[in-house]
């Protein structure tokens, strides 16, 4: 792993680094972007508040012990950057790619969401954008999209110190709403229906099923807003220290485990289901709306803009992050580990930029395209989160008599945890990011010969490949026969 530590003296000489509370900023407005905004909504309608509490817990604790292993990982192996280069290490480079490529997949179609979510947002004040997504709505995200590469491109420091200002900014809203439900709380609606028995025995639309049914239709908009809480340890190459990852990853991990579940749960005790249900997506500004005055969702929409920027502007950074680092390991070609006089790399930003630029314009033609955008984003980045987690436990695991057994244990839990909460609610969504792999196998041979390999793809690897083909010709026959839908 030379060219991790022979990149790092270049950066380390040219810019001061990322702080603690700038890389803390990256994982929280990282993940909170549009989801939280709208959990309100997504969470009623699958479940009612016991098995909505139920699934929290278990995404919390599932969530803290990824969030653990990240830190652990970043004190343990301090010449590894990132989760990409814990999959290579730990299980050989073409898993390094497959780590790599669905992480660069899941951040930039998140990216797709938060322009789509944006559109929504600016509607409440400009009538035009709401609704379906209009040409006019994807003249705009393009523009914003091509504004924010360039601002990362002219240096990824510089856009962590914005990223933090706007963390700042876009959280003031969110305390308001949750600060607000607590005082309008009432304890008798919360519980008048907390199992969702009521609803289930009326029937009809909105019954949201037995409890383990309610909890596992929780599984995949809570681990979308946790999309991007491995900043930090993407981007600990650039830390001031690298103490600092762990602190920021667990500390900012913790901050958005109380604040996804006091925005999505305290609700329920200030309307029923019934109105959360009914409500329009992004919910939380129509809840405000209601509890303050018009001038609430106002408050809120501006917040969620705010949000959105931030989340956008992270997302940017860390995808273009994600594909310089694996040309630099070598699994992509030479081209994307080039970097300019800021130390950005350009042809990843531009290549990131174009993908969500032309996948902007291809959701003019869908239906939900938020919810499909966010489902594939969750169901990518899970690949990489689970590979991570299994190599922690695996090193773990090696070094047991020299103390590590509890982070072996953590991480054995993280990962069965990503592996059985995705095969319950996204397994489709898993086999349609398969599509998007065998492009991406194509630039990982063209890598391993630019590097003077021989062996492109081993035994085992071979098998890997063979799986992800047969899943991505599998979801496109699904796809055109009706059985799986965008």
């Amino acid at each position: 792993m030379s060219h991790d530590t022979s990149t790092a003296p270049s950066t380390s000489t040219s810019k001061k680094g990322i702080g603690l509370f700038g890389l803390i900023a990256l994982v929280v407005s990282s993940s909170i972007g549009s989801g939280v905004f709208a959990l309100s909504t997504d969470i009623s309608a699958a479940a009612a508040p016991g098995p909505a509490l139920t699934a929290w817990a278990i995404s919390g604790v599932g969530f803290m012990a990824l969030a653990t292993s990240f830190g652990h990982l970043s004190i343990h192996r301090p010449d590894l950057n990132g989760i990409v280069a814990y999959a290579k290490e730990g299980f050989g480079p073409f898993v390094g790619f497959v780590s790599g490529w669905g992480y660069w997949l899941s951040i930039w179609i998140g990216n797709v969401a938060f322009g789509v979510m944006l559109a929504t947002a600016i509607g409440y004040f400009f009538p035009p954008f709401s609704g379906p997504l209009t040409v006019g709505a994807v003249v705009f995200i393009s523009v914003l999209n091509w504004i924010i590469v360039l601002l990362v491109n002219r240096g990824v420091e510089e856009a962590s110190v914005i990223n933090a200002i706007v963390m700042t900014c876009k959280l003031v809203p969110i305390f308001a709403f949750i600060v607000t439900m607590l005082l309008l709380f009432d304890l008798a609606l919360f519980t008048a229906d907390f199992w969702g028995n009521v609803a289930n025995n009326l029937g009809g639309e909105g019954a949201p099923g037995d409890v383990p049914t309610q909890i596992v239709n929780c599984f995949m908009v809570m681990m979308w807003v946790f999309v991007g809480m491995e900043g930090a340890s993407v981007l600990g190459h650039r830390a001031r220290r690298k103490s600092d990852v762990s602190r920021a990853t667990i500390l900012g991990c913790t901050a958005l485990v109380v604040i996804y579940v006091a925005a999505s749960v305290l609700p329920y005790g200030y309307l029923s289901r019934e109105e959360l249900m009914a409500l329009d997506s992004p919910s939380m500004p129509y809840i405000f709306q209601h509890a303050v005055g018009s001038w609430g969702g106002a408050f809120i929409s501006a917040g969620l803009i705010v949000s959105i920027f931030g989340a956008w502007l992270s997302y940017t950074i860390l995808a273009s992050e994600a594909m310089n680092e694996m040309a630099r390991m070598e699994l992509l070609p030479r081209v994307f580990a080039e970097q300019n006089i800021y130390g950005a790399p350009t042809a990843c930003l531009i290549t990131t930029g174009a993908m969500i630029q032309v996948l902007s314009i291809v959701m003019l033609f869908s239906e939900a395209a938020y919810q499909f955008a966010y489902s594939l984003c969750t169901a990518s980045i899970v690949i990489s989160w689970g590979l991570a987690a299994a190599y922690m436990a695996r090193y773990a695991w090696a070094r047991r008599s020299e103390g590590m057994m509890g982070s072996c244990i953590l991480g054995a839990f993280a990962t069965t945890f990503l592996v059985v909460a995705i095969a319950l609610s996204g397994i489709y969504q898993l086999m349609l990011c398969c599509i998007a792999y065998v492009p991406g196998i194509v630039f990982y041979a063209k890598a391993r010969r630019e590097y003077g390999e021989t062996v492109i793809l081993t035994g085992h690897e071979k098998i890997i490949a063979a799986v992800i083909a047969v899943a991505a010709v599998a979801a496109i026959v699904m796809l055109a026969t009706g059985a799986i839908t965008i």
